[in-house]
Order: structure tokens, then sequence, then C-alpha cells
């Protein structure tokens, strides 16, 4: 028999977690019990404590997931695997979206009318006091440019040098508990990171939501329950031990009924899910467009090699070196972007972040010697380029491309990916073809940092050639927001058409590329559309808010034990020596 719940959210990410918090409010204010909204989740619950400073294969098993598509000139995608979602490894850019994002009106020859691409209802006008509530729930911060990194500051002084302008990434990030150890992208052991197991999540569970880790949905039927909806089905996962198969347990299943179903899996999650349940007939209601339309936030990464001596000469710093200290991201331009309004703009323009990921030497980028054709996973230049990766600086373009991938059906064997193994590596069946317009401005992208870098021969540029298609750390789409069930999935409060209480609250509710960092805006659309569920309780068979209830507070910090680094002490010079 199905275990019966108000409220089923399936995810610990931003949108689940931001859900479950709203969800938690309403329930203790009208003095109803929270432990009926109950969050499942695919991966394992990590103490930050449990965190490793590794790119050791075994810790990148416990913690990420790499899924590879299948079809066309590829992507790779990188998703979390744990209770708390990406906010575990994100690196913590915290961005309002520019206005100019949520008018584009460019999109993919295929993709139905010309037409403004996000619902009329979502502008950054209409987000802004969204952007504020999750600012403060994460506990967003812009550093000082005397708490900007040295890679940041090298940024910042090369883009002065050549004539353009540059700003602070605003960080969720507590500075107080960070060591600037820059090793975000794997936890932070350290309890910095602002995580949502820091705040909305760790607030619901402290009222009494439940979070059940190491569940992976499968499939949702309808309910024949009166005054229910829907009926989750999920498999147990082996994810805990010291050798865990992270495959499905063998008959070990659980069944969710739920009056209202929040799907927060993301978008390498949500759509295989619906598009699996719909094409059982189970949800055969649900949109053509499950799937579809997946978009890598514009996602495009290049090197910078610098000449030691033109810092100096150059640009008039002292000795630079050791770039893998301080945060991972604190400084980018959007000189490419701002002052470039309208259509005639519209898929053209791109930000320019500096960010730290020196650390994957092997094949983030080219070691930039000729010819371009041959391969560049040898040789004494690569060899000399691994040998100096701590010098080297990285920045990641967010480019206004269209959403160009699919999945061409389910995995057949469960999950949003096939895994042959234990491993990190999964396969999905995705295809991804890149459109004109996403080479072209990435094309613009590498153009704009060649011509910054190389500018009187400061540094080297290094094109990313040895990941084939798109690399992406932001996986977007695949059941979209739009005005219309031909046009997308949900409406602009994320609530499927034709589909009373499901929702996608989460990475694949999402339109286009948003030119900044995307973990801001996710939340901030999350926290509109778990407003929208609020104010509809009643009508959804949920508690009804009682009179003067606002909601919308801020969550409580919650944060365990600190890993405090132990530093040596310096040597004592002794006296008469």
């Amino acid at each position: 028999m199905a275990e019966r719940v108000d409220v089923c959210i399936v995810g610990s990410g931003f949108g689940g977690s931001i859900t479950a918090w709203r969800l938690a409010e309403l329930y203790v204010a009208a003095g109803a019990d929270p432990k009926n909204v109950l969050v499942l989740e695919r991966g394992r619950r990590y103490k930050h404590t449990e965190f490793q400073q590794s790119m050791s294969v075994r810790h990148l098993s416990d913690v990420y997931n790499l899924i590879q598509s299948t079809q066309g000139s590829g992507a790779q995608f990188v998703v979390a695997n744990a209770v708390g979602g990406g906010s575990n490894l994100y690196l913590a850019a915290s961005l309002r979206s520019p206005t100019e994002n949520f008018e584009r009106t460019d999109h993919a020859t295929d993709d139905g009318p010309d037409r403004r691409m996000w619902p009329k209802e979502i502008s950054r006008a209409t987000l802004n006091p969204y952007y504020a509530r999750v600012e403060r729930g994460l506990r967003v911060r812009r550093p000082t440019w005397n708490e900007v990194s040295k890679s940041g500051g090298l940024w910042a002084a090369t883009l002065h040098s050549a004539g353009h302008t540059c700003d602070r990434v605003p960080l969720a990030i507590d500075f107080g508990r960070c060591v600037d150890a820059k090793w975000c992208h794997t936890g932070c052991i350290f309890g910095a990171k602002n995580t949502v197991n820091t705040n909305y999540l760790a607030a619901a569970e402290a009222t009494g939501v439940r979070v059940r880790p190491d569940r992976q949905v499968e499939s949702i039927q309808r309910s024949s329950t009166d005054g229910y909806r829907y009926i989750v089905n999920c498999d147990v996962m082996d994810n805990e031990g010291d050798n865990p198969t992270r495959q499905p347990v063998n008959g070990m299943s659980e069944q969710i009924e739920c009056k209202v179903l929040v799907m927060s899996a993301g978008a390498m999650g949500t759509p295989p899910i619906l598009l699996r349940s719909k094409n059982s007939g189970d949800l055969s209601s649900l949109s053509d467009q499950v799937g579809k339309h997946l978009g890598v936030n514009g996602d495009h990464v290049a090197g910078v090699e610098y000449d030691p001596k033109k810092i100096r000469d150059v640009l008039g710093l002292p000795g630079y070196g050791a770039f893998y200290k301080g945060k991972p991201i604190t400084t980018m331009s959007y000189d490419w972007y701002a002052g470039r309004p309208g259509k005639a703009n519209d898929g053209k323009r791109f930000s320019l972040q500096e960010i730290f990921l020196s650390t994957l030497t092997n094949f983030l980028y080219d070691d930039g010697r000729d010819p371009a054709s041959e391969p560049t996973f040898w040789g004494a230049q690569k060899k000399r380029s691994i040998a100096s990766w701590s010098n080297h600086i990285e920045i990641l373009a967010m480019v206004e491309d269209t959403h160009d991938g699919a999945f061409y059906m389910p995995p057949p064997n469960g999950g949003g990916a096939e895994n042959a193994n234990a491993g990190p590596v999964k396969v999905g069946l995705i295809q991804y073809e890149m459109s004109e317009q996403s080479l072209a401005v990435r094309e613009a992208a590498n153009n704009a940092i060649k011509s910054v870098v190389e500018r009187r021969g400061l540094a080297k540029f290094l094109k990313l050639t040895e990941t084939h298609g798109a690399y992406c750390a932001h996986p977007l789409g695949g059941a979209r927001m739009a005005d219309s069930k031909d046009l997308g999935v949900v409406n602009h409060l994320c609530e499927a058409f034709d589909n009373d209480g499901l929702f996608c609250i989460d990475s694949s509710a999402v339109v286009t590329s948003f030119a900044v960092n995307p973990s801001l805006s996710i939340a901030a659309i999350s926290e509109r559309a778990a407003e929208g569920i609020v104010k509809r309780s009643h009508d959804l068979g949920l508690p009804a808010a009682p009179a003067g209830f606002k909601g919308g507070t801020t969550p409580p910090l919650h944060v365990g034990d600190r890993v405090v680094p132990k530093l040596p002490h310096p040597k004592r010079r002794r006296h008469g020596r």
C-alpha cells in the first residue's frame, strides 16, 4: 500500500528546499504537522565535514554525475548527487539575470513562432522581490576589492588595461568561515558555503518536514483515491557504505501517494521522469514539449596562461602567482552585454567571468600550440602547460545560445541516465546539436577573450578543444514554462498544463540561458512558484493559510561542526642569530 502524504517533493536542491521551507511556514502557522511534507532525494546525505578536497574518482563518484549525450555534436552535463543537490557543489556566485534576458526573442529555427520567449508574467522587475528574498536566505554578499581573489584581481587588471570594466561577483559564502582554500567544487569542508543544507532545507527539517535520501523516482501515475492526485514510484538506491553500487536495490521500492507533487530533480532528472510517465500513458495529458529544449546556460570555458614578466611590465603588478588561493569566482565583466538592448542584439550578448577550474588540468582546454587540428592531450607543450596549472586562470563565458538539446527517450533501466557501474560517468539518451547561433556566439566570446588577454603579449589564450560540444555545469530546461501548452510544459507558476497539482519547480522550467550563474535565478523562480502553492493551498487540499499569514521569512541558519584548519606555527628566530 502506498504511503500517503500531503506533498511529495522529488529532489532537494534549490527548488525542492525552498518549496519545503515555504510549506513548512504554512503548516506551522496553520497548526498542521509538517511531517506531511516529504522530500525524496536520489543521493545520500553528507555532513560538510565528510566532503573532501580531492579529485579522486571515488569521491567524485559519491557526489557527482557526469552525463554524456549520445547524439549530435554532443554535450557533457555535470550534476550533483546528494541531499542539498547542486548547492553542495556550486561555486556560490549569486547574480540577478539582466533585464534583457527575460525580453529575449531569439530561439532555434524549429522552436515555434517568433515571440517573447519567457511568459509575460516573468521579468526582471517581477522577480526582483524574490531575488531579494533569496539573497537574504542564502546570505549573499558582494566582496570588497580587498577580498577579491588573486585570480579575480588579475582578471580585473587585465580588463582595465584593455579598456574594459569589471565588477565583483556577489557570493553565497560566509566570509568569516571561509579560509580561501578555493575548493568549493567538491564540497566545502569548512561549512563556509551557504548551501541549502545550512538554511532552507535545514530550517524545513527543523519544523518536521521529512527528507528521505537514497530514493530514485522512476515514474508517476494518477491516484484513484479521493483527495489525492498522484502516486510516485521510486527505487531504494545503494549509496551507503564503503563500496556502494549506486544502483537500485533489487526488490526494494516504494510508492508515495500525494495531493500535490513537486518535481525538483533538475533538468537532468525531472524531464526523464515526466517523459517516462507520459509514454506509459499514466500522464498522457502532459505537453508534447516534455524533454525538449534542453540548454546549458550558454556555458563556455577557455583558459588563460599568463607571462609572469608581462604581468609586471604591462599591468604594473608585483609578482603574481598561486592563483589557487582565494575564492573561486570574484570578478566578471558585462561589457559584451550591457548597453546592447533590443531584438537586434538577442542571441549575441555574453558575460565574461573569472572562474578557477585549474585542478581539472588534463581535459579542460588546449595547450595553445599549432596546428589546431592535432591532438592536444600529449606533447612537451602540453606537459609544460599542465606543470604551470597553478598560474593559469579560466574564463567562463555565459552566452545567449539557444536550447539545443532533447531527451529522445527516457532511459529504459530507470533514472535520468544509463550507468553501467558505480563510477560518476553516465550516458544520457540526449540529442544535442548546437545551432548556428550557439556556435557563432561562442566564437564571438572566444574572440573577445583572446583580444583582451593577448594584448601586448600579456597572456596566451587557450581554447577549449578537448571536450567536444558543450561542457555544462548548469543544465536548464526540458520542462520549460510558457504561455501555452503547445510551447511549454508548465505555466508561469511552474504548474503543468492540464495536470492540476503537479509542479516543476527547478531548473527544468527555465526558458533561456541567464548570462550569469543560474542558481539565484532558479531560486527566485522557485520562491515565486512556492508562494503560488501557498496562496492556493486550500484549493489544493492542503492546510489553509490563517488570517494575516504572510510567509516569506528568512530561514534560520543551521551549520554543524566546522573543520578548522591547523596552520603550522612559524619558526621562531633565536636571539643572537
